[in-house]
Formats: structure tokens, C-alpha cells, sequence
């Protein structure tokens, strides 16, 4: 049986669905299928998660690579993933107030589950799967542009530019000191490390910054060094 709400909603949106199912199974959480398994066999969004993260991925790539021609490759990157981190992904859920459509079950419910962040960009991921499994790729675009123009308009992109190359040009005007970079840690599981690393100016430290990856890393090391120096404008 489908929600008019959620028919509402897809028109609302400019989606012109062929199949609601779909979209009903977006909205669907692992936890309120598991609970409706002895009433009837329910599919949940994790696939269509699968799904439109890749799509999503695509998308911002080509929203960058068209309308931001003047961008190298290295910004374009760092700026896709802040456009599709769970904090941006959570903004863009709450913008539709895509919640009020999620099927959960009882126990999800009461712990705050239709207010938790991971649900929200998780479900925003499945509905844009939906879209790309029932209208395909252009019709993704056609829906997720205005949501990226409105957040790419909200970033310092001045925050994308390589801090490491700044930092060492400043650094060559006076050839007999030499930057370097120190990992401090690794930590956190395998599949979630947290690296803190150093930015040394000869035996001085001038920043340290801590990331997922060894080269961002020391990309926000360098940030906190040119902070210091007063030539991060």
C-alpha cells in the first residue's frame, strides 16, 4: 500500500516517477523491516544507499567538472567530498524533510533514530538511487544541481587550495630552511585511522593537523602553519 504523502512529496520535488515501489523502499529502514518480517517479506533501503552513493559520487563530479571549469584536479576532489560527506548529505535531507516519509521500526523510533544523522544522509543516498534506478542519470542531475549549486555556494573553496605548495613556496624564499612533515599518530581501526601529523620548519614546529588520510593530514598541518604565519588569507 503507498503513502499519498509520499506521492506529495515526489511531485513536490519535480520527480516523475514511473515506479512508487522504489521510492517506498528508499524510505524503508533495515529496522522497520526487520519487525514487519511475520506480517509480510519487506525490502530496505541499503541497496538503493548502495546505489545512489555511487550516483551521487558521479553527479557532484560532473556538476564540478562543468560548471567550475576553472578548478584543477585536486581542488575538485576535496571539494566532492565535502559535498557528499554525511554532514552535507544530513543538510540536504533536512532541506526536503526527507524523514517524514521513513519507515522505522518502534525501537529505531524511540531512540531518536528519525533525528540521527547517519538515518538521514543514509536515506537521502537511497532516494537518489530511486531516482537513478527508476528515471536514470540525467533525471539524478536534474534533481541533486540545485541542491549542490545551493552547498557549493555555502563552502570556502579558498579552503580547497594546496596549503602544502603555499606554505613551501613562502618557505623557498629563504633556501637554507627546509620544511618537512611528521607523522605524531595513527589511530582508530584499520578501515577509520586518524592521522595527526606535523609541518616542521627545520627543528621548529609550525602546525599540526590530524585527518583520515596521511596527505590531508599534512594539507591541515600546512593550514595551521600559514595561519600563523598570517598568510592564510
Amino acid at each position: 500500500m503507498h503513502d499519498s504523502n509520499l506521492e506529495k512529496f515526489l511531485k513536490k520535488e519535480g520527480i516523475a516517477f514511473k515506479n512508487l515501489d522504489i521510492y517506498q523502499e528508499a524510505f524503508t529502514h533495515s529496522s522497520y523491516s526487520n519487525e514487519q518480517r511475520h506480517i509480510e517479506r519487506l525490502s530496505h533501503n541499503e541497496r538503493l544507499e548502495f546505489l545512489g552513493d555511487a550516483a551521487l559520487q558521479l553527479c557532484c563530479s560532473e556538476y564540478l567538472f562543468d560548471m567550475r571549469p576553472e578548478l584543477p584536479e585536486g581542488n575538485m576532489t576535496r571539494i566532492r567530498s565535502a559535498l557528499v560527506r554525511e554532514e552535507a548529505l544530513t543538510k540536504y535531507a533536512d532541506q526536503v524533510s526527507i524523514t517524514n516519509f521513513v519507515r522505522m521500526g518502534r525501537g529505531e523510533e524511540k531512540m531518536g533514530g528519525r533525528s540521527r544523522s547517519s538515518l538521514k544522509a543514509d536515506a537521502f543516498e537511497a532516494l537518489v538511487g530511486a531516482i537513478y534506478e527508476d528515471l536514470g542519470f540525467e533525471h539524478v542531475l536534474k534533481f541533486l544541481t540545485p541542491i549542490l549549486a545551493r552547498e557549493f555556494a555555502s563552502l570556502d573553496v579558498k579552503d580547497d587550495r594546496d596549503y602544502k605548495s603555499r606554505l613551501q613556496e613562502f618557505v623557498q624564499a629563504d633556501s637554507k630552511r627546509a620544511i618537512s612533515y611528521q607523522m605524531l599518530s595513527a589511530e582508530g581501526p584499520a578501515h577509520a585511522k586518524v592521522f595527526e601529523t606535523a609541518v616542521m620548519l627545520d627543528d621548529m614546529t609550525l602546525g599540526v593537523g590530524s585527518a583520515t588520510t596521511k596527505k590531508e593530514a599534512e594539507q591541515q598541518a600546512a593550514k595551521v602553519a600559514l595561519s600563523k604565519l598570517a598568510l592564510n588569507d
